[in-house]
């Protein structure tokens, strides 16, 4: 009986060891993963920030060339309100910028349709806005426009 009692205290302290054992192992591992956690966090706020802001204007930017260009092919393929949207696209995009570049291309296009009753609104826009411009201050429009 007493051999009995022994197998079963030894038993007993064997599987409380195993707890304790399990215990310390899952309060360890949960204390290594606070400090490398903290360790990481320090470096990354003492890091500069550097590619944290999303690139938003160069994917707007995309866009509107896109746009742009699917409205030249539309243009040249002799849509005319599709010449009407450009040369007013790139008027808005000139004011806008201020690219000279911008401005050309967009006269480019009104004469090309000039006799279009829509383009006689974008005659109007251009003596109106920018017959003082370098660009255009020999264009017809504001020779004969003076």
């Amino acid at each position: 009986m007493f051999d009995r009692t022994v197998r079963r205290l030894s038993a007993a302290k064997g599987a409380i060891m195993l707890r304790l054992s399990q215990r310390t192992q899952l309060i360890g591992s949960f204390a290594t993963g606070a400090v490398v956690s903290g360790v990481l966090l320090t470096f990354a706020m003492n890091s500069p920030a550097v590619g944290v802001t999303p690139p938003i204007e160069p994917a707007r930017a995309a866009v509107a060339q896109s746009r742009l260009d699917l409205l030249r092919n539309q243009a040249a393929g002799g849509d005319e309100f599709s010449n009407w949207a450009l040369a007013n696209a790139l008027l808005d995009k000139f004011d806008l910028t201020g690219d000279s570049d911008d401005l050309y291309e967009a006269m480019v296009w009104v004469d090309r349709r000039s006799d279009m009753y829509a383009n006689q609104e974008l005659a109007s826009r251009v003596v109106d806005r920018y017959c003082g411009h370098h660009v255009v201050r020999w264009h017809w429009f504001c020779v004969l426009g003076e």
